[in-house]
């Protein structure tokens, strides 16, 4: 059994919405409409977990770290309106690639910041075994959120 601390699983995660993104990007009519509902469940789950787990324990390091951690949150908040915005348009809506590329820019942007800005903090001031704790709790957030 392989054990990952919650930044192992972040990335994982950031791995899939990067995949999810390009799928969407580069797919047909028929299933861009599954295709975006598959992203925007992703990044619900995740930006979920971080706002629970992740952004709590970043923002106790320091005042520094708390200003970092409340941009990523306000980010997320737009993202997520964005998101939702370009949901209720729809992927047969003709603004919808559009409203895409921009969305797409946004998240790829998001998710680098997370990793360049937050990641280092977290491996830096946060204990080891908070970090492999910080993964339960990550699961059971987002777990309780997908029932």
């Amino acid at each position: 059994m392989t054990f990952f601390d919650v930044i192992d699983a972040l990335l994982g995660e950031h791995d899939e919405i990067r995949r999810l993104c390009a799928a969407v990007e580069r797919s047909g009519d028929r299933e861009r409409g599954c295709r975006f509902a598959a992203l925007s469940h992703a990044v619900h789950l995740h930006e979920l977990g971080e706002r629970k787990v992740v952004h709590p324990a970043v923002r106790n390091v320091s005042g520094a770290a708390d200003r970092i951690g409340t941009m990523r949150m306000t980010e997320e908040t737009a993202l997520l309106l964005s998101l939702d915005t370009l949901d209720d348009l729809g992927a047969d809506d003709p603004g919808f690639d559009r409203g895409f590329a921009a969305l797409h820019r946004v998240i790829l942007d998001h998710l680098t910041r997370e990793e360049l800005d937050e990641f280092p903090i977290l491996r830096c001031y946060v204990p080891v075994q908070r970090l492999y704790g910080m993964t339960g709790e990550l699961n059971d957030v987002q777990a309780m959120a997908a029932a």
